[in-house]
């Protein structure tokens, strides 16, 4: 049996403190090399730092500089000619130990992908694409379940809430920013709790410029990343196509249907897309590019859980009588706190 590939980290000696869980998680499951105080290197020429065979290079960096400016693409090669995938990380002290206990947390959770969360912004062309998402993984996919939560369906608490159970993937359609989602009203890094509650897994963010930095803050997807929201995630650190997002989404949808991918970087690097097209887009890795696609234990019984009705589906019917309706609504906020189900 093949030995397993070495996972790469390039940070300061502080930062590396920050991160000690994420790094004993990993020293769990394979090698860890680590690179202390060799960011710029790492950065300039991976070729030289990189060992043979690495599966991922994190680098933790700069919280001045921005993901477009410190990362090249996707991939950078080693001494053998082989891609890597390198993920991006600002060494925000105060933050990386919160990142670092949800990164561990997803990689301590059984293997295999976990449930599919499907996002939109209520607009045709999204909704559509959303929708092709969901019937594509329902008919040929044996696992993950997917769940639907476009906007149309549900609202921007009920949203946050659900995607609190720990999905393995959530993917993202719409119109994005530098600081957020336009879709569900405007979804900000404001609106996630300071206490997550289980991290997604890897989270694909198929719009515009959810890794850009604006007037020097942090970028909505580093943001994400730094408050424990997920172990890692593809976004944009520019401007997209909406023709090549709706390429885009499908393609990373049926390669995670196939079942063979593992991790973030497993699933876009399946993707099946004209040849040249990462080269001529600005989306990066943010966070863990090796992160699992793995959902917490419970995820799929939560999800089940969550309200977000189609156009065609029943509601709930309630009580006529206002005393036993109020009955009612107590009942289900009582649920909704015990199970932290959020609807």
């Amino acid at each position: 049996m093949p030995s397993p590939s070495p996972w790469v980290i390039a940070a300061t000696a502080s930062a590396l403190a920050e991160l000690a869980p994420l790094l004993a998680a990993r020293a769990a499951r394979q090698p860890v090399c680590v690179l202390k105080d060799q960011v710029d290197a790492a950065l300039a020429d991976p070729a030289a730092c990189l060992p043979r065979g690495a599966e991922a290079l994190l680098v933790v960096g700069n919280p001045r500089r921005g993901p477009r400016r410190a990362l090249r693409g996707l991939w950078v090669g080693d001494a053998s000619g082989k891609n890597v995938p390198v993920g991006w990380l600002p060494a925000e002290t105060a933050r990386l130990a919160t990142y670092a206990v949800a990164a561990a947390k997803v990689l301590e959770r059984p293997p295999g992908p976990g449930p599919l969360a499907v996002l939109g912004q209520w607009e045709d062309r999204f909704l559509r694409v959303a929708l092709r998402t969901s019937r594509w993984m329902e008919k040929y996919a044996a696992a993950p379940a997917v769940f639907h939560w476009t906007a149309d369906r549900i609202s921007r608490t009920d949203l946050i809430d659900a995607l609190g159970c720990g999905p393995g993937v959530a993917v993202y359609y719409g119109h994005g920013r530098a600081n957020g989602w336009a879709g569900y009203h405007g979804v900000r890094t404001g609106h996630f709790p300071a206490e997550w509650d289980e991290p997604i897994g890897s989270l694909l963010a198929l719009c515009c410029e959810n890794a850009s930095r604006r007037g020097g803050r942090m970028s909505f997807a580093e943001d994400l990343v730094l408050r424990g929201v997920c172990a890692g995630t593809l976004a944009s650190a520019g401007k997209t196509r909406h023709e090549d997002n709706r390429q885009l989404g499908p393609a990373l949808c049926e390669a995670l249907a196939a079942g063979k991918a593992r991790t973030l970087a497993d699933l876009v690097a399946s993707a099946d897309v004209p040849a040249g097209f990462w080269d001529r887009t600005t989306y990066r890795f943010i966070g863990d590019p090796a992160a699992p696609l793995s959902g917490a234990s419970d995820s799929i019984e939560r999800a089940g859980r969550v309200a977000a009705p189609g156009p065609n589906d029943s509601l709930p019917s309630w009580p006529e009588d206002p005393a036993e309706f109020a009955e009612a609504e107590t009942a289900r906020e009582n649920t909704a706190l015990e199970t932290g189900s959020g609807f």
